[in-house]
Order: structure tokens, then sequence, then C-alpha cells
């Protein structure tokens, strides 16, 4: 009966792989900062993994992720600026990129951003 309903529950939430593909608007904040920024993401799948470009200003992030269930697990660097990354965790509701936080390699506070939807790739 447990099992039964454990695959039920995942059946549930549930959705192709490629459907958190697309463009996306987001707005974030850094850690411990009030201002909220703006911006981009494109998340394309690659293989097993995810490709994750942000756009903010004239800055560009790009990331390698996995999606497990309803999370999308996200390393990323400064485009052109080893070693200058973080993690990132975002949920996935509806087959889209909704929310999540982020750190910095070696910090200790988290940053904020929520996704919206604009189209797909």
């Amino acid at each position: 009966m447990r099992i039964a309903l454990a695959l039920a529950a995942m059946a549930a939430t549930s959705f192709p792989a490629a459907a958190i593909e697309g463009r996306y608007k987001i707005k974030g904040r850094n850690p411990g900062q009030s201002q909220v920024y703006r911006g981009e993401a494109a998340v394309k799948k690659l293989g097993d993994t995810y490709s994750i470009v942000w756009q903010i200003g004239s800055a560009r992030q790009i990331g390698t992720g996995i999606l497990t269930g309803s999370v999308l697990s996200v390393v990323f660097q400064a485009a052109g600026a080893p070693g200058s990354g973080g993690v990132a965790s975002f949920q996935v509701s509806g087959g889209k990129v909704t929310s999540g936080q982020w750190a910095v390699t070696g910090g200790q506070t988290v940053g904020m951003e929520q996704w919206a939807f604009e189209t797909g790739i």
C-alpha cells in the first residue's frame, strides 16, 4: 500500500523533463540586500543536464543543472570568470521553474529569485 501511494505521488508531480526549457523573466535579491534586480534566464536541456544562462543588466552567469523530482539544482559562475560561482536550488511547479535560492561559493547567506515563464525555446 505504501509503495502504491508513493508511486501515485511521484506520478502526480512528474512532467516531461524538457517542459522546463524556455526563457524566463526573473527578479531577485542579493544576499543581505533589499534592492530588487531584474533580468532573464534561459534553460535548455542538454542530455541529462540543463544549461542555464542568466542575463542581469550587463552581467551574464552560466550554469549547469540537474533536475531531480521538483528541484532543479544548479552550479553557476560569471561568464568568463572561473572561480566566481556558486550554487542554486530552484523549485519546479507545473513543469516550469518558479523560484529558488542561491549562494556564492564560500558565502554564508542566500539570495532569492522568482521566475516567470515567458516562452519556449
